[in-house]
């Protein structure tokens, strides 16, 4: 992909296509699935030449950045919030934003983040700034991932319930405003149901270089070593936290080396926890060089609770590994479908420590017959590039009719 900058308008559309817009505050270079998910779209609407994409993320100023041929990303200020000088940003120049839209005109808005993004969308399109369709793309649930965590801690558990719920009453009305909103798992979609929010699922895809060659042959040696791998964010919500309490019980067998790969606040600990048989590698920005970490691994701990669809997961399946996960959320969607052994009780470091035994244990024949099941159901949810095609051509049908659905 060829790209190259200006400073000035953005590009507007021309029929017969349509323009889709993105607005997202957590896109960022050092950004994990979010980031894959953008790219994926840039990837797909750069490979067609039809309709425009058009990504508004945070910079350090207004840059209209176009990546040919019907691809632009356009930064709007947003100031840093990480110590890392290419991490997250906090978007504030939605004024920028709402003129830019209101020139585009776009079939479709999608809002990436629930926060001010949320509400400035929400307030251009009751402006009237923006009169087309106007989609919540459901990456995650912050109260399930955050608030209802923090209200069930401390000794004002109570008051901190009652604020809970209060916030949260106000939170899924506010997404109520939305016309739709998408989401990539059945399990979150049955949740936001049940709060009476319009919402359709869209699964996933996964990334291309883990489909683009059969994963490896793998044969545990009886009494080899057994290589387990952890990638995602170094938060509490992905499991980062209990991996971290579970390791020096994981690694008291001796067959166990341990890597993990990833980028959060809980850095400092990993990187101050000391193994011969453990390796942090950090943040991995190169996908191919994960998918060879994956490769070279036999097991992927995916132990967050909270996903909304389990992309590592389906990425570890993809490269015919084990993968253990909890039983909530996305990830143990994807497991159920594998009938896979490897569950365990979210948040329970024995379950957690229990699931990892059985899969190191787990014999030649089971890890094959897991393995083939996990590598089908990769390539059912098909690369990105197929799973953003349904979304666009969905995108297409609701912009005329409301009522359509995936």
């Amino acid at each position: 992909m060829i790209e190259y900058e200006t400073r000035g308008q953005a590009p507007t559309s021309s029929p017969p296509g349509r323009t889709f817009v993105d607005v997202n505050t957590f896109y960022s270079p050092r950004a994990g699935g979010i980031r894959t998910y953008h790219q994926a779209k840039i990837a797909y609407f750069s490979a067609q030449d039809v309709h425009d994409y058009v990504l508004f993320h945070p910079g350090p100023a207004f840059a209209v950045h176009h990546d040919r041929p019907h691809v632009s990303r356009i930064e709007a200020y947003g100031p840093i919030v990480s110590a890392d000088p290419r991490g997250y940003r906090f978007m504030l120049d939605y004024v920028r934003i709402a003129r830019e839209i209101r020139r585009l005109r776009p079939a479709v808005v999608e809002s990436g983040d629930p926060w001010l993004t949320g509400v400035s969308l929400m307030l251009m399109k009751w402006l009237r700034l923006h009169r087309g369709r106007l989609v919540s793309f459901y990456h995650s649930d912050p109260f399930l991932t955050h608030v209802e965590r923090w209200a069930a801690r401390g000794s004002l558990r109570p008051l901190r319930r009652l604020i809970g719920a209060v916030a949260a009453f106000g939170f899924y009305t506010l997404q109520k405003g939305y016309d739709l909103t998408v989401v990539s798992s059945e399990a979150m979609h049955r949740r936001l149901l049940a709060r009476g929010i319009n919402a359709v699922r869209i699964p996933f895809g996964v990334p291309d270089e883990f489909l683009a060659s059969p994963p490896p042959a793998r044969a545990p040696v009886a009494g080899g070593p057994r290589r387990l791998l952890y990638a995602g964010r170094l938060n509490p919500e992905k499991g980062a936290g209990l991996l971290l309490e579970c390791l020096p019980r994981l690694l008291e067998d001796p067959r166990v080396h341990v890597t993990v790969i990833g980028r959060g606040p809980l850095k400092p600990a990993y990187d101050a926890f000391s193994h011969p048989r453990f390796n942090f590698a950090g943040f991995v920005e190169d996908r191919d060089a994960a998918v060879r970490l994956y490769d070279a691994h036999d097991i992927l701990l995916a132990p967050g609770p909270f996903e909304s669809f389990g992309l590592a997961a389906i990425e570890g399946m993809a490269r015919g590994m084990a993968v253990v996960g909890p039983d909530r959320g996305g990830s143990a969607e994807l497991l159920r479908r594998i009938a896979s052994p490897f569950e365990f009780p979210a948040a329970d470091a024995p379950g957690f420590i229990a699931a990892v035994g059985r899969a190191v244990d787990a014999d030649t024949a089971t890890l094959a017959t897991l393995a083939a099941a996990g590598r089908r159901l990769a390539e059912e949810h098909g690369s990105f590039g197929d799973a953003i095609g349904r979304m666009v051509e969905f995108y297409l049908r609701y912009a005329e009719d409301p009522a359509a659905r995936p």
